[in-house]
């Protein structure tokens, strides 16, 4: 079971999906969800994973990249990671979210790995966001997207 909350354009609260394998909101989401507009990303998202019971969160930091955490126990410094964005021209984000949640579940359940989940969502978000409007990526897309990553990381080692 996955889940997003939607605050930009109704009021959605991430919390009411408890008990979920994946949820997704963006920092807005959790901050509204949880009342919280002052506690630093980690513990936001920490309170959130503990408050929702779910066994993955990836939480959207827009620019910034996103969180996951992944483990019962998300105080523990191996609970959790980060990655930055892999938007390298950014357009508009309209179906960004959309994106990564479309492509992180779809992986999840098929590689039952969240460090692969969130990547490839994370990799489908950044397609989305170079492109204007909220248009489906297509796989091919999402392939070549690391085709390109592959290659300047050979470039660069």
């Amino acid at each position: 079971k996955v889940a997003d909350s939607q605050v930009a354009s109704r009021w959605g609260n991430i919390t009411e999906f408890m008990h979920f394998d994946l949820i997704t909101p963006n920092e807005r989401e959790a901050r509204f969800a949880l009342g919280d507009q002052d506690s630093n990303l980690r513990s936001l998202a920490s309170l959130l994973y503990e408050r929702a019971q779910c066994k993955y969160l990836i939480l959207k930091l827009g620019e910034r990249g996103s969180m996951t955490y992944k483990e019962d126990n998300p105080r523990d410094l191996g609970g959790y990671f980060l990655l930055d964005s892999f938007t390298t021209s950014p357009t508009d984000p309209v179906g960004a979210g959309d994106a990564l949640l479309a492509y992180a579940s779809l992986a999840l359940r098929v590689s039952e790995s969240i460090e692969q989940a969130s990547i490839l969502g994370s990799i489908a978000a950044a397609c989305e966001c170079e492109v204007d409007g909220n248009v489906p990526i297509t796989a091919e897309t999402v392939r070549a997207r690391i085709d390109a990553i592959e290659k300047a990381a050979n470039y660069l080692s």
